[in-house]
């Protein structure tokens, strides 16, 4: 039990009137003269033993009443565990963002960063709302506010500062944009749950890089109220110099050099660097070490010539830098994807300019991946990183040939077959597996591709409003292919009389691919299309296992071009495969549905960048910046007003002094009782 306002205890000395009115002799008022005792001397009585306190019951009740308004105005209150903040100003909505990129590897900043975070998380009271976010190339909510109001208050800025000591930088490029994006829309349900009744406020901890993505801020409305703060975050280091990936010079025939960019920037104090080129498996030294120089905002090129007869994959390596973690460049060749065409048809047409296959194999010369071969059928080769041959069937085939090709296609083999004829009919059929196709006359003479699912892989590309326009090109067709209503196969187009244009079915691991028509000129606009040749490379990379892939990429675009649900991943020098993606850089070999191939993965270069966003730039932006957070006070002037406030507050909460003022009045009136019946006995008596 505690007194908001103890000074009022010193009413209690009130407890003496009581007393000394008490210890006061009642003398006698009114004397009775008699005639016998008029002419007798007076005497007075002699006390034989002290006064003493009369009615002490009595006496006892008026000293607790006393005592009682006494400890009534000092405003008594219990005490709780649970510190109670006074409702006396509208809570806070902290969105907590905290880089996360590649840069914040830099020494000594991510302890700062750390640092300036938890002192945010302390300034919180218990009424105040709190979410966390990282912020890198993928920004990822870490704490919501849901998250937040469902942890129980004594234990929140623990769990919030376990979050942190979890929190690592990674590796990925500074999108703040993003995040703040993410923060935004989580203050906006959060304010619309409560009325608006609270004070917003994002805190940004980064080291605010210049080369950190903000545009996407740009003309987004941000709720009223809510400020924007920056926590810039320093390093050790007042300069950097970094490596960049430039690309090959030299021909296959001629020396090859890699092309590797040096960068720095910030405050330079020894320009002198040492490059070095190793093998990345064993890290044996390759050529002599090369002495380069890198003045604060240099950007300069170094060619590195790989030595004759050596082979990938390669670790370039500067010595001399101060800030270690750009330092390094992982390098494997590219190893395009070879792939045999094979041509189920008369050999001679394909130099004929009004057939089909004339327009096929002139679309896919010089295709750099997969690189084509165009020839006759014959056993698949089995040189490295071959993938296995496309089949292009556009003629009757027997049984023994069309058992044969559904074999191949279950090894995983794709086959495209054109129906130019009704004859074709019955081949095509049993590639599929069915019966009870059939052909009919068209409804007319010409068609267009009506109906088309821009999903397919083969169409996606064109789903875009602006080239999903097929209305321009027309066929010619004799017949119409009608498949029964028991068919497994996926009609994927359409023409406009709705009768199939494209259809395809899975056979083992590979697929057959059937179009209803003729790619001849004088029957179809189709190969003379600008869709044709974009249309027929994106169905070829299916077969080959997918869109080309760099074998050298930012380790941004694991998850953009690295996205097959079928890859494995065995970093270099491990024992096994995984089926977790790349999160740091490095050599990785990858195994996805063909060959295994090296792919090395860089930082973005622009990590290595040290300038900073000014204020103007996230003010042309809308951001509303806020002054920089003043420093807390210390932890005793905290506490203490914490504590006044909170005494105030469960103070007007219990009010206590209402039930002590009403056990007073039943006092008072309990002794009003007393006191008359006193009184009436003394009177009888007297009487």
């Amino acid at each position: 039990m505690s007194l908001l306002s103890p000074l009022f205890l010193a009413g209690a000395l009130l407890i003496a009137g009581p007393i000394i009115f008490h210890l006061i002799r009642r003398a006698t008022k009114d004397r009775i003269r008699f005639s016998a005792t008029q002419f007798l001397r007076e005497s007075p009585p002699r006390l034989e033993r002290k006064s003493r306190i009369q009615n002490p019951w009595l006496l006892a009740l008026r000293c607790l009443v006393i005592g009682l308004l006494a400890f009534a105005f000092g405003r008594p209150f219990i005490e709780s565990n649970l510190p109670i903040s006074p409702n006396l100003s509208p809570p806070e909505t902290v969105a907590l963002i905290i880089d996360t990129s590649a840069s914040m590897q830099r020494q000594g900043a991510w302890d700062n960063a750390i640092a300036q975070a938890s002192a945010v998380i302390r300034d919180l009271d218990s009424i105040d709302r709190l979410s966390i976010l990282s912020a890198s190339s993928i920004a990822r909510p870490l704490v919501t506010f849901d998250r937040w109001e469902e942890w129980p208050v004594n234990e929140r800025h623990s769990f919030a500062t376990s979050v942190l000591e979890d929190l690592a930088p990674m590796w990925g490029s500074t999108r703040l944009d993003d995040a703040i994006d993410l923060a935004l829309a989580e203050i906006e349900q959060v304010d619309e749950r409560s009325g608006g009744q609270s004070n917003k406020r994002i805190v940004l901890i980064s080291d605010v890089q210049e080369s950190a993505r903000i545009a996407g801020i740009a003309g987004r409305e941000w709720p009223d109220g809510c400020l924007f703060e920056i926590e810039e975050v320093a390093g050790a280091s007042s300069g950097n110099t970094g490596l960049r990936w430039l690309g090959w010079t030299g021909e296959e025939s001629n020396q090859r050099k890699l092309r590797i960019g040096i960068q720095s920037s910030g405050v330079i104090e020894s320009p002198e660097r040492t490059l070095q080129l190793l093998d990345a498996a064993s890290g044996t030294l390759l050529i002599d070490p090369i002495q380069v120089y890198a003045n604060s905002g240099d950007t300069n090129m170094v060619l590195l010539e790989i030595p004759e007869g050596v082979e990938g994959p390669f670790k370039v390596e500067l010595l001399g830098d101060s800030e270690p973690f750009d330092d390094i460049l992982y390098i494997a060749e590219e190893r395009p994807r070879p792939m045999d065409l094979h041509y189920y048809g008369d050999i001679e047409k394909v130099d004929n300019p009004n057939e089909s296959a004339f327009y096929l194999k002139r679309a896919t010369a010089g295709w750099e991946d997969p690189r084509i071969a165009f020839e006759e059928p014959s056993q698949p080769d089995n040189s490295e990183n071959q993938a296995e041959p496309f089949i292009l069937i556009d003629s009757v085939l027997d049984k023994a040939a069309i058992e044969s090709l559904r074999q191949q296609v279950g090894n995983g083999s794709h086959a495209l077959m054109l129906i130019s004829s009704p004859e074709q009919i019955d081949t095509a059929q049993a590639l599929f597996g069915e019966s009870g196709w059939s052909a009919s006359k068209p409804e007319r003479s010409d068609s267009r591709l009506g109906t088309i699912d821009f999903e397919h892989p083969t169409f996606n590309l064109f789903a875009d409003p602006r080239f999903s326009d097929f209305s321009r090109i027309r066929f010619w067709h004799s017949h119409a292919l009608r498949l029964p209503t028991a068919s497994e196969a996926t009609i994927v187009a359409q023409y406009d009389d709705e009768s199939p244009a494209l259809i395809e079915k899975r056979n083992g691991k590979g697929l057959i691919t059937l179009w209803v028509g003729d790619w001849s000129p004088n029957l179809s606009q189709w190969p003379l299309s600008s869709k044709f040749v974009p249309w027929l490379q994106r169905l070829v990379e299916r077969a080959a296992g997918g869109a080309d892939q760099p074998s050298i990429a930012s380790i941004d675009a694991v998850a953009s071009q690295f996205s097959s649900s079928t890859a494995q991943w065995q970093a270099l020098g491990d024992s096994s495969f995984t089926v977790e993606a790349p999160q740091s850089p490095g050599i990785y070999k990858l195994k996805d549905g063909r060959s295994e191939r090296l792919v090395a993965f860089h930082i973005s270069p622009e990590e290595s960048e040290w300038e900073t966003h000014t204020e103007e730039e996230w003010e042309k932006l809308g951001a509303p910046l806020s002054m920089k957070r003043n420093e807390p006070k210390s932890s005793e002037a905290s506490e203490s007003e914490l504590r006044s406030k909170n005494a105030v507050e469960l103070e007007s909460q219990q009010q206590i002094w209402r039930w002590i003022i009403i056990a007073v009045v039943a006092l008072l009136a309990f002794e009003s009782l007393i006191a008359r019946r006193l009184q009436n006995r003394e009177e009888t008596a007297l009487a």
